[in-house]
């Protein structure tokens, strides 16, 4: 009986160990998105209204004041359509929490390049965590929580 008590023990610590293993990886990290020429960065208007121009050609970083991704800062730019794909890696002690709280997505690119009525200032948001795909290798993805003007 002792016997089969320990092995249960050790099966709930093994299970524990592996548990918390998988909450803390994090993989490689995928920030993207789409980039509208605005002074949010978002579409704007309604059904009826004219399509929102994209954002094409904006340099973008991701910068972190802690050290949480490796070779930070990350850049990106966007393509024709104003989408972006900026791939960080993250430092072993860093945590999905950790990098939302430390790191920044900049549009360096200032919005009067896109529409000369904007202001000459770039954008800059926080992140946001979207999800983590567990596969060959785990994938986190995030997403700008909200973008605003650059002091």
């Amino acid at each position: 009986m002792a016997v089969k008590s320990i092995l249960i023990f050790l099966l709930v610590a093994v299970l524990a160990t592996c548990s918390a293993d998988a909450q803390r990886t994090i993989g490689i990290i995928h920030v993207n998105g789409t980039l509208y020429c605005t002074t949010n960065g978002n579409i704007t208007g309604g059904p009826n209204a004219s399509p929102t121009p994209v954002f094409a050609n904006a340099a973008l970083q991701v910068a972190c004041e802690a050290d949480v991704v490796a070779l930070a800062p990350v850049n990106g730019t966007t393509n024709s359509n104003g989408a972006y794909l900026v791939v960080m890696i993250p430092l072993r002690n860093a945590t999905i929490n950790s990098i939302v709280s430390n790191c920044r997505l900049f549009v360096l690119t200032p919005l009067s390049s896109c529409d000369s009525a904007l202001p000459a200032r770039g954008l800059l948001s926080n992140l946001r965590f979207v999800k983590t795909v567990f596969g060959f290798l785990p994938l986190t993805y995030m997403a700008a929580a909200g973008f605003s003007l650059q002091p």
